[in-house]
């Protein structure tokens, strides 16, 4: 019993020294999110933004989130807009080493599609893997990243599906930027 209580002192006090850092994240994608045919054409700007958070974990783990915004833009008959988020839910593993930090990070991914009222196949579900570089300057962390997503195929393959419905893309490449304190 003895042991268990050392043991959990250790474990609050090893707990208590992981730094717990926020901060910006945005970047832009390398396509649309929604995919373009008949007559409907993805016109998105393609830049996102949101918060970012990150717990720094031993041995040199973290664990982090974000929540991302996009807006998108789609034309049909008129120009029309739309919300979407994404949170990814990341572990990430940084390389040893001093001044500049590779990292590597996988996890599951949510998106939500709002003002989409023809949309088909919005998959909600997927899963994220990335690689970028850190930079610390004093309080401030810089990094740069490129992201992977890829979400569930959805209703995306449905033949019977209306003619003029919209679809989103299963792959998304992002290139991030963040700035965490």
């Amino acid at each position: 019993m003895k042991h268990f209580h050392i043991f959990l002192i250790f474990l609050a006090a090893s707990a208590a020294a992981q730094p717990l850092h926020f901060g910006l994240r945005g970047g832009f994608a390398f396509q649309d999110v929604i995919d373009s045919r008949g007559n409907l054409r993805a016109a998105s700007k393609n830049w996102t933004l949101g918060p970012a958070a990150e717990l720094s974990l031993p041995f040199g783990f973290a664990a982090g989130a974000d929540l991302l915004y996009r807006r998108l833009t789609y034309q049909d008959s008129r120009t029309n807009t739309a919300n979407s988020w994404t949170v990814p839910l990341l572990v990430k593993y940084y390389l040893p080493g001093d001044g500049a930090r590779y990292f590597v990070e996988a996890g599951p991914s949510f998106r939500s599609l709002g003002n989409l009222p023809r949309l088909e196949g919005g998959a909600a579900k997927g899963f994220a893997l990335g690689t970028g570089v850190r930079f610390g300057a004093g309080l401030a962390r810089f990094s740069l990243g490129l992201r992977w997503s890829r979400y569930g195929e959805g209703r995306s393959a449905d033949v019977n599906a209306p003619a003029g419905a919209l679809r989103t893309k299963e792959n998304q490449l992002d290139l991030l930027f963040g700035l965490t304190f």
